[in-house]
């Protein structure tokens, strides 16, 4: 290559570096999920007292344990989204994009899972984050930007929900950031959970889709109906622990300590805690 083609080369490649990073990968699309990861998570839901893998304080697991599955009986709670960080867990995906005529830039990115229907924005246009006191909703508020071919993105403003359907919880104060990964016909989702609330640690999972062209996402029905009869203001829950909690623990003989979470024993060097001193979960309540 002579001089003269070289000093080009360097030119073009110093503009293609200066200029926006556009997609480099198609992430539109229908999408089918693969549930061979996290069964319970992405079916009926995890068992009571089942906390292991997650970096729960104090204030969660306590959250937990008082929780009840009634709750879930009570017409305000039947029928609201799985919130943006829990939604990749199961049910197919739909994304679709919006783009600027005149520009052709994309402006957003739309999501919507099957179950519940909720459909969730990705704002790409640089727009800023609302204020802290702004209204939050199950999905929040997302950006996003290309880091080569993943999409990043970031979300504010989500309702308190939950990390896990058992009653660990998730707090208003939480943030989230999500890489969206292509490779081939398969879609990687990878969510990372920050909430000074109830997590020392980030929270981290990833789930994957396989491209589902033609799927036709339909109709998700869902009314609120008084399953139980109950006074006026009643909540279920439990005032002490919830009497099943070592049920879990004692079914596969696992370490009660361990069930309960928390980071230290989501490392590996936990285990060297447990040798020559585990003692099989007794029955009852903690």
């Amino acid at each position: 290559m002579g001089r003269f083609s070289l000093m080009a080369t360097v030119a073009v490649l110093a503009a293609l570096a200066s200029q926006p990073a556009f997609a480099l990968s198609e992430i539109v699309g229908e999408w089918a999920a693969r549930q061979h990861e996290d069964a319970p998570e992405r079916g009926g839901g995890p068992d009571i007292g089942e906390y292991q893998g997650l970096p729960l304080n104090a204030a969660a697991r306590r959250h937990a344990e008082t929780w009840s599955p009634s709750l879930l009986t009570v017409p305000e709670h039947q029928c609201p989204p799985h919130p943006a960080d829990y939604g990749p867990n199961f049910s197919p995906l739909r994304i679709w994009k919006d783009v600027n005529p005149v520009t052709q830039k994309v402006v957003a990115y739309h999501t919507q899972m099957a179950w519940n229907m909720p459909v969730r924005t990705i704002w790409m246009d640089d727009r800023p984050h609302p204020p802290p006191n702004a209204l939050h909703t199950w999905e929040g508020f997302s950006t996003g930007h290309w880091e080569g071919d993943v999409l990043v993105v970031d979300t504010t403003h989500l309702k308190p929900a939950y990390v896990r359907r058992n009653g660990v919880p998730r707090s208003d104060l939480a943030t989230l950031r999500e890489y969206f990964l292509r490779v081939g016909d398969y879609l990687t989702w990878i969510s990372v959970i920050h909430d000074p609330v109830y997590l020392t640690e980030t929270y981290v999972h990833s789930r994957n889709f396989y491209l589902d062209p033609g799927y036709q996402m339909g109709l998700y029905p869902c009314s609120t109906d008084v399953e139980i009869p109950r006074p006026e203001g009643e909540i279920p829950h439990y005032v002490d622990v919830n009497p099943d909690l070592n049920e879990f623990a004692m079914t596969y003989n696992l370490p009660l300590e361990a069930v309960r979470g928390g980071a230290a024993t989501t490392y590996p060097e936990y285990q060297d805690q447990l040798k020559g001193g585990y003692v099989a979960p007794k029955g009852g309540s903690k």
